[in-house]
C-alpha cells in the first residue's frame, strides 16, 4: 500500500484542515477503531506511527483546532509500534474532546 495516498489519513487531515472539530473528532474515533480491525488495521498503525505524518497530524490540530500539543503527548515507554499508534490516537482524541468540551 503506498503511504501517501492513505484515503483515512488524507480525509483525517482535510477535516482537520477545515476546522470541522465535530468531523475531525468523528474521524479520529473511527481511525482508531479501525486500528483494531484484523484485516486493515495495520495499514493504519503504519501510517499513523510514520514521523511525517503524525507530525502533519499534530500540527494541524495545534493549528486548526487550537488542540494544545503537550495534549496529545504520551509517555516515553518501551511498546511496541502498534501499542504506541494506539496511545497517540487516543491522545489526539482526548484532547480534541477537552479542548472542545465534548
Amino acid at each position: 500500500m503506498d503511504m501517501k495516498n492513505f484515503d483515512a489519513g488524507t480525509q483525517l487531515l482535510e477535516a482537520i484542515n477545515s476546522k470541522d472539530v465535530q468531523k475531525s473528532y468523528t474521524l479520529v474515533q473511527q481511525f482508531r477503531e479501525k486500528m483494531k480491525d484484523v484485516t486493515v488495521g495495520i495499514d493504519y498503525v503504519t501510517w499513523i506511527s510514520e514521523p511525517v505524518n503524525l507530525t502533519k497530524v499534530h500540527k494541524a490540530l495545534a493549528e486548526d483546532l487550537d488542540v494544545p500539543p503537550r495534549a496529545m503527548a504520551i509517555k516515553r515507554m518501551q511498546m511496541s509500534r502498534t501499542q504506541r499508534a494506539m496511545l497517540l490516537v487516543q491522545a489526539m482524541e482526548g484532547a480534541i474532546k477537552r479542548v472542545h468540551k465534548f
